[in-house]
């Protein structure tokens, strides 16, 4: 199998987003959507969080020239190694171009439970 290196990213991570600079080694970036999911906001954190859903989120595909170079720090990021995690790294089809590529996917159920989640109208977070 051939190693993903591209990742969707729909917030912080995105040019110009406050977290882009962990970004190391983008080549090429790529505006495109995912199906099946929704998109929230989180207060007062002031991040997005993408969750299994029956909507529509807009984002960027980056494109890196060495992804295992880049993944350490986006993982350290998004709170993969926390107990419990916050995200988990999984594999997605992209539209409109069909590509798989990796995202991160919201699973901390406690903290979606709490207050201050509301959902981002239209799955575009940067219009928020």
């Amino acid at each position: 199998m051939k190693t993903l290196n591209r990742i969707f990213v729909y917030g912080t991570l995105k040019p110009g987003g406050r977290n882009y600079f962990l970004a190391k080694g983008v080549v090429h970036t790529d505006t495109a959507y995912l199906e099946g999911y929704d998109l929230v906001h989180f207060e007062p954190e002031r991040y997005p969080a993408m969750v299994p859903g029956a909507g529509r989120v807009h984002g960027v595909v980056l494109t890196f020239k060495d992804i295992e170079a880049a993944l350490p720090a986006l993982d350290a990021l998004e709170g993969l190694h926390l107990s419990p995690p916050e995200y988990e790294r999984v594999t997605v089809t992209v539209h409109p171009s069909a590509q798989t590529v990796w995202t991160y996917v919201y699973v901390n159920q406690t903290r979606l439970a709490a207050g201050g989640v509301s959902v981002v109208a239209g799955g575009d977070w940067s219009l928020r």
